[in-house]
């Protein structure tokens, strides 16, 4: 959605939901320092920092401990950081499904997986 990727429009609508309390949404605490890097080339230090602390105010963060790292790492997966994501997700009760671009990388999930089009079409997690 920051770099305005395709299907940036139904991500900024899964989170306008959020932001409107329609439900919760988490993300990975790793996934910020993937965007801050990311985002580097087309925002400065101070804008990418403002960018992050707003989706802190509507998301709810996930937290990676020596648990999801053991998990992710004895997966076998070709993608560490999505392993990371998806136990990230795992570990915590509150979450039901994991909302991505990227479906087919997160095949091997015990995790309801849901593109955010998808998502707002059901709108039932």
């Amino acid at each position: 959605m920051l770099l305005d990727r395709e299907d940036a429009d139904a991500a900024c609508a899964v989170i306008d939901g959020a932001e409107q309390g329609d439900y919760v949404l988490h993300i990975c605490s790793l996934s910020f320092t993937t965007m801050y890097y990311s985002l580097r080339k087309i925002l400065t230090h101070e804008q990418r920092i403002a960018a992050l602390s707003q989706l802190t105010e509507v998301i709810e963060v996930t937290t990676v401990d020596k648990c999801v790292i053991d998990r992710a790492l004895k997966a076998g997966r070709k993608d560490f950081e999505d392993a990371v994501q998806n136990y990230s997700a795992e570990v915590n009760p509150d979450i039901t499904a994991i909302i991505t671009r990227n479906t087919k990388d997160f095949c091997k999930s015990k995790m309801e997986i849901i593109d955010s089009v998808d998502f707002l079409k059901n709108k039932t997690h």
